[in-house]
């Protein structure tokens, strides 16, 4: 499976907003949940909270900081490079009455 970068945005020095290809992942989002990523082949996994989702075009947004060894790696990426790994949704959504 591809996860392709649709779409990355610098919102701030080392703030990053980035779009995924993810349409089994967003399946299933909720408000709260995370996935873990790995961005390349030898990269570490992180987590990383799901900022939003759209369904119907299968696209997941996280929002990062470019501050550890592996999100500087995530932010070496760029609108049409892969996403190696990923994998969620995870963990309890959060309550919405």
């Amino acid at each position: 499976m591809s996860y392709e970068i649709l779409y990355k945005k610098e919102l701030c020095e080392n703030q990053y907003e980035i779009r995924i290809k993810a349409p089994y992942v967003v399946k299933n989002a909720k408000a709260g949940q995370f996935v873990i990523l790995r961005p390349l082949k030898d990269s570490e996994r992180i987590p990383l909270t799901i900022a939003d989702y759209d369904r119907e075009n299968g696209v997941l947004t996280v929002v990062y900081m470019a501050v550890g060894f592996t999100t500087k790696q995530l932010a070496t990426l760029n609108v049409g490079d892969s996403i190696y790994d990923l994998a969620g949704p995870l963990g309890a959504p959060t309550h919405i009455e």
